[in-house]
């Protein structure tokens, strides 16, 4: 009996983003991160209190989509990088080959993380950093 050629599984990625008061960017942002090619993605959230509907917002997305884990809210953290700290602290990355970070107003371009995974394994490299596009 031949079996069907198998595809080699897509690279693991979680994606992590600190959120506050950024209802305004999270639609684009989101989908961006979302539909990224060539890799599979988690996308964990931290959200500091937000006035914005911003918690309320992901939670209505977590329930639509297994891809999304909204961390508990639990604490004011006042920065972005407290907010990130506590993603590293809470999330466990064993299952996941690769951890991205993404602020709440990114936009990232198409395979943005698929050619980042393939600069990291071409050169052998533990971090990688893409450049910024601003407008």
């Amino acid at each position: 009996m031949l079996l069907p050629a198998q595809k080699p599984p897509k690279p693991s990625v979680a994606v992590c983003l600190a959120a506050f008061n950024g209802l305004h960017y999270l639609q684009p942002q989101v989908d961006s991160i979302l539909e990224q090619s060539g890799v599979d993605i988690t996308l964990y959230v931290s959200v500091d209190h937000s006035t914005d509907g911003t918690e309320d917002w992901f939670r209505n997305l977590q329930a639509r989509d297994a891809r999304i884990v909204l961390l508990p809210f639990g604490e004011s953290f006042g920065g972005a990088a407290r907010n990130f700290f506590r993603l590293l602290r809470e999330v466990d990355f064993a299952p996941f080959e690769y951890v991205a970070f993404a602020d709440q107003d990114d936009i990232w371009l198409p395979g943005k993380l698929k050619r980042a995974v393939d600069c990291l394994l071409e050169r052998g490299a533990d971090g990688y950093s893409s450049d910024i596009v601003a407008f």
